[in-house]
């Protein structure tokens, strides 16, 4: 059985391990804080930021 990546999973693993403090903000689990900026981040961006700095695969990307 093939197990799907989760790509916020991936995004956030990938965002720690490049020395980024990634957290949620409070109960809402669609909103994250990246490095204990004021600026609130949606999972969309979130994701677009790991995709802009090449630390995760843009969908169609992955071979």
């Amino acid at each position: 059985m093939l197990v799907e990546a989760d790509p916020l999973t991936d995004a956030i693993s990938a965002l720690r391990a490049k020395g980024h403090t990634v957290e949620p903000c409070g109960e809402d689990p669609a909103l994250w804080r990246i490095d204990n900026e004021d600026q609130e981040l949606t999972v969309e961006q979130l994701l677009a930021l790991a995709l802009r700095l090449g630390l995760v695969e843009g969908p169609g990307r992955a071979q």
